[in-house]
């Protein structure tokens, strides 16, 4: 377990998982916004035995990255309107929070040192946020739907990354945005995972156990 502190003083939590070896490739991994960044231990363990670091984080507000004023949980149970504003409050420090982790991971490799980022769902508007700002060299969108200004700023910056893209086709909005991705993605090695049914994000691993090593086998190869 890391704290990762930010200028003001607020403490993130990141679970991270560094390589058993020295290594020049990290990838950090962003959680979708109803659960926290265990999802990823598997993930995490399994790059790092490939000899990848790797960083997930608790988004402000998440897991063990809340405290009195920012928490996700406690949103829920506030009206709409204040919910609303209490959640943009909360989520417009995401970028720099995500910056922090990402700069924690450069720190561990040489000036040579490569970075992907997966984003599961509001964790993909995250990535390419921070590959605006930052080289990143492949991206993962897992369960993550992107609004078409979104889709419009990866084609801008992103389209030719290897893109690993994974989506249920009755995951509505979503598997409609997973089509608009991959087919704006122009790198040959891009994928796009469909599966049946509505599971949405982290549940696809729990639902096929062959997914978290694919998914680490395709970042070791195009990292």
């Amino acid at each position: 377990e890391l704290t990762l502190t930010t200028d003001q003083g607020f403490a993130l939590k990141a679970s991270y998982y560094q390589s058993n070896q020295s290594s020049d490739r990290a990838v950090l991994l962003l959680h979708q916004c109803n659960y926290n960044r265990t999802m990823y231990n598997d993930i995490g363990q399994q790059l790092s035995d490939k000899g990848i670091h790797a960083l997930s984080l608790d988004f402000r507000g998440f897991g063990e990255s809340a405290n009195d004023e920012f928490s996700a949980e406690r949103l829920q149970a506030l009206p709409r309107e204040e919910r609303r504003t209490a959640w943009q409050k909360m989520s417009k420090h995401w970028p720099s929070d995500v910056q922090l982790a990402y700069d924690h991971l450069k720190s561990k490799m040489s000036d040579k040192g490569i970075v992907g980022v997966v984003g599961a769902s509001c964790g993909g508007s995250q990535a390419i946020t921070l590959a605006e700002n930052n080289p990143v060299n492949l991206i993962g969108f897992f369960s993550s739907g992107q609004r078409d200004e979104n889709i419009t700023r990866y084609k801008k910056i992103l389209a030719d990354k290897p893109t690993l893209i994974i989506a249920s086709e009755q995951d509505r909005g979503t598997y409609e945005s997973a089509q608009k991705l991959f087919t704006a993605a122009t790198n040959m090695s891009s994928k796009f995972i469909a599966y049946k049914g509505t599971a949405h994000g982290y549940p696809l691993l729990d639902s096929d156990t062959q997914l978290a090593s694919y998914m680490v086998s395709w970042l070791d190869s195009h990292l």
